[in-house]
């Protein structure tokens, strides 16, 4: 079964995207696994790690505003 596997690097380096071929910064790294063996991997500049995830269903939501409704309401 074929697995798809992220990991961000521990520190971010500078090369070429293996997906948009541009030089960036790389931060993560994109895994193709069938059963135990590697297939093979990509390194990722931020912006093309996160349409990956997105298209693979494995995106994070990033929360731009927090809203609280029930400030200043004692409860019942």
């Amino acid at each position: 079964m074929l697995q798809i596997h992220f990991s961000y690097y521990a520190r971010p380096r500078r090369g070429r995207c293996e997906c948009c071929n541009r030089q960036q910064t790389l931060e993560q790294k994109l895994w193709l696994q069938e059963d135990d063996s590697l297939i093979g991997d990509l390194s990722l500049c931020s912006e093309c790690a996160a349409v990956w995830e997105e298209l693979l269903g494995q995106g994070k939501e990033k929360i731009i505003q927090e809203w609280n409704f029930c400030e200043g309401v004692s409860g019942s």
